[in-house]
């Protein structure tokens, strides 16, 4: 716990340091047992483009409980505020045990053109992150879990954008959601592989929309919403058991497919407004579809596939 409590004191010391020098650096390493761990930066000296600022924070917990902030973000974590033109990394890496981390960033002291990264990497058991950016340009994620519990939350708000999120859950539980709201050119991938296996992308007001979605084995679903997106695409790719896949998109140009290969299948597309294009493969077992197109647009595609079984299919055009 001292250790805890020492990590604490230094981020507010270099938080306060930050008046006076553009550069914070907190690197952590904790081995074995209650490992806790918090960190804060605010970085108020703009940069001089096109230098960023050494803003980062490197925790790293090895065995046991391992906690950076509270679980689900309930308190805590690492917590950076970032200067104009300022760029930031803040990383985490978890192994053995309890596994929670959180990590926020926060531009709103002005616009942040070069890279602010956040990384969480988490191997066995508990497995619980989440990410929050706010008011950043240029602003990749990257969560990968490995191992049981593995839930993941990334929530991106206002003015946001240029951002590659990438998601990778490998075995068991497997919840991931990701809501993204007035942000700019974002990707998200997802890819989950074994179980429990459930997916969210929520996206309101985003340009050159992009969910990807993978999942392998078990009780599979996926659901995507995207409204008003620029370039709008979603593919949902799901193989073996539960299998179920939610796409909706309002606005664009619209393409989805979704691909569901094996048991109890069932997939829903809607598309609205855009040029839209539509298709929905199902092999093996269950077999339920419905697609949905509607809006002024003429250019109206739709392909539904299903082999194998129950066989159900429902297509709208307007």
């Amino acid at each position: 716990m001292k250790l805890a409590l020492s990590t604490i004191a230094l981020g507010i010391g270099l938080a306060f340091a930050s008046q006076v020098a553009s550069s914070q650096t907190i690197t952590v390493t904790q081995q074995g047992s209650g490992n806790t761990a918090a960190a804060e930066q605010v970085n108020t000296t703009p940069e001089p483009v096109p230098f960023p600022s050494a803003t980062t924070t490197s925790i790293t917990q090895i065995g046991n409980n391992n906690h950076v902030g509270g679980p689900g973000a309930t308190s805590g974590g690492i917590y950076q505020i970032l200067a104009p033109r300022g760029g930031a990394r803040a990383t985490v890496s978890q192994t053995g045990s309890d596994n929670n981390a959180a990590i926020t960033q926060d531009g709103r002291l002005g616009g942040n053109s070069p890279p602010v990264e956040a990384v969480i990497t988490q191997q066995g058991n508990g497995n619980d992150a989440t990410i929050r950016q706010q008011d950043l340009f240029s602003t990749p994620i990257t969560v990968d879990q490995a191992g049981t519990g593995n839930v993941a939350r990334i929530h991106m708000f206002l003015n946001s954008g240029d951002t590659g999120v990438q998601t990778r859950q490998t075995g068991t539980g497997n919840r991931l959601t990701i809501e993204e709201a007035h942000v700019g050119y974002t990707g998200p991938d997802v890819t989950q592989n074994g179980q429990d296996n459930s997916a969210t992308v929520t996206m309101v007001d985003v340009a050159a929309s992009a969910p990807t979605i993978v999942q392998n084995g078990a009780t599979n679903s996926a659901n995507t919403v995207q409204g008003d997106g620029g370039d709008s695409h979603i593919w949902i790719d799901q193989q073996g058991t539960g299998n179920r896949a939610d796409a909706n998109q309002y606005g664009y140009s619209n393409s989805a497919h979704i691909n569901q290969a094996g048991n109890d299948n069932f997939a829903s597309l809607t598309q609205s407004g855009g040029n839209k294009q539509a298709s929905i493969a199902q092999s093996g077992n269950g077999h339920w579809a419905t697609v949905s197109q509607s809006g002024p647009s003429v250019d109206y595609v739709a392909n539904v596939s299903q082999t194998g079984s129950g066989n159900w299919s429902n297509v709208n055009q307007h």
